[in-house]
């Protein structure tokens, strides 16, 4: 499992750009480590469903891909990501990644907490394992 640091984090809902989205950064900049977890906002149109654009999105070092997100357990300030392994190869990020948020613990919580309602959205298949959410639609926290 390979850990990073998230200094900078957060949670949207755009209505104007049609999407929710979780974003976790290493630096300001941009630089670093990024991670973009986001969905639309609208129901998925037949061609979207044809092109497998029906899930979410992960996003980062300039690369995407629908789906891919295997298991997300929330930690107390962070999360541990099994990614597919076609997802890491694209966005050049290791299979197991621990991410811890260092932060305000009301921003890490409003991020973690919005989770859910970016993955379990869309395709079934797609949809990862949660554990450690207080959804309803995961396991109990792990110890």
């Amino acid at each position: 499992m390979v850990e990073v640091t998230a200094r900078y984090f957060r949670f949207v809902e755009d209505e104007d750009d049609e999407v929710l989205e979780a974003g976790f950064a290493e630096t300001e900049d941009g630089t670093g480590f990024v991670l973009l977890i986001q969905r639309s906002l609208y129901e998925p149109e037949e061609q979207e469903v044809r092109l497998g654009m029906d899930t979410y999105c992960l996003v980062s070092g300039g690369q995407s891909i629908y789906g891919g997100l295997r298991r997300a357990i929330r930690l107390d300030q962070g999360l541990d990501l099994t990614l597919s392994s076609e997802a890491a190869e694209l966005l050049e990020l290791p299979v197991d990644l621990q991410v811890r948020l260092d932060g305000q613990v009301a921003a890490a919580a409003e991020v973690l907490d919005a989770l859910p309602r970016i993955v379990m959205w869309g395709r079934e298949e797609e949809r990862p394992e949660l554990l450690g959410f207080d959804d309803g639609r995961s396991q109990d926290r792990p110890t």
